[in-house]
């Protein structure tokens, strides 16, 4: 049976071969938010807070700090965590009203300390998410994320037991290809928290941003006239999972052929997507729409004239690839 949407192992591998001679700057890695110096529970803390209620940010921005969606996200959350706020504090917000939860979030996010003029929208679902998960950790890990990750044994499947399959009793990390579970591993490695034994199990995170490059650049083969005018259109679909799924096919070829780790893909295509290709395309329109470049900041590139990816993207030459979209669906998984 021919798939709907799959991956181009040929183009997969060109793209593969060119990460690879890319590389991220170290202050990348170094940044506040990973290498704060915190308790070790109130790190964890932060690190699962931010990660869950984090999807669908495009309205999320700090115009006194000139930031937006997950940028926004870090600063606020490490700013929780210095301050030791109770949201961090799994037992409290398990117990606590929802609207006295959704009102503290609200005013962490805004530039003036109100919650009326707070930038986080969806607040109902992202309040329902933060809770059930600080409910669920309380009630099997004793308020301690540190227990949860201890738990696991170091694996991310192990029959029942793994890093993700305890986090998928948790509506925010239940999505079925690991979208935000794999995120949080990232960020725990990256921070020198955990680690796993079982790499080969790890699935590449894949959001939106992700899927627009993978697309733009011929990653994927479309068999489905329907899917590549909704690609194209920007319509609204009922789900995207054969889209994503092919994607994170598409990217497990490209880790292994650029040399990294496949959580490593997270740190090229997301910033990628986010300022260079993304509603505004750097290969032709010659400009990023995030100022400076999300890019630029997180990999070492000197000449910024035009984008990294052009020789093996047929989006740069193609207006057709250039003009796919993300799927347009509703969802809390990315």
């Amino acid at each position: 049976m021919t798939l709907r949407i799959k991956p181009d192992p040929e183009r997969c591998r060109a793209v593969g071969l060119l990460t690879g001679t890319l590389r991220i700057r170290q202050s990348f890695y170094e940044r506040r938010f990973l290498k704060a110096r915190l308790q070790e529970e109130a790190k964890l803390s932060m690190l699962f807070g931010a990660v869950a209620i984090c999807h669908q940010t495009h309205a999320l921005q700090s115009k006194k700090r000139n930031l937006s969606g997950w940028d926004y996200m870090e600063a606020v959350f490490l700013s929780l965590a210095e301050q030791g706020s109770w949201l961090l504090e799994p037992t409290i917000v398990a117990n606590a009203k929802k609207d006295v939860i959704a009102k503290e979030l609200m005013s962490a996010f805004s530039d003036t300390g109100h919650a009326g003029d707070s930038t986080l929208d969806r607040i109902d679902e992202r309040t329902e998410l933060y809770q059930d998960l600080c409910k669920i950790i309380t009630r099997q890990s004793g308020g301690k994320f540190g227990q949860l990750l201890a738990s696991s044994k170091g694996l991310l499947i192990n029959k029942g037991e793994g890093f993700y399959e305890l986090l998928a009793a948790c509506k925010a990390f239940g999505d079925p290809v690991r979208k935000k579970s794999s995120f949080l591993y990232k960020l725990l490695y990256d921070s020198g928290l955990y680690a796993v034994d079982d790499p080969e199990n790890y699935i590449p995170i894949m959001d939106y941003h992700m899927q627009r490059v993978l697309l733009r650049m011929g990653c994927l083969i479309i068999n489905d006239g329907i899917l590549e005018e909704k690609l194209i259109s920007g319509a609204e679909m009922q789900g995207d999972e054969p889209v994503r799924s092919a994607c994170i096919e598409a990217l497990k070829i490209i880790a292994l052929h650029s040399g990294y780790q496949p959580w490593v893909m997270n740190d090229f295509f997301w910033p990628l997507g986010r300022s260079c290709c993304n509603q505004t395309t750097l290969c032709s329109d010659h400009i990023c729409i995030k100022t400076p470049c999300t890019f630029h900041l997180m990999t070492e590139t000197g000449d910024h004239s035009n984008c990294a990816f052009a020789d093996v993207c047929m989006g740069s030459t193609d207006i057709k690839y250039r003009s796919f979209r993300e799927p347009n669906v509703k969802t809390h998984y990315y």
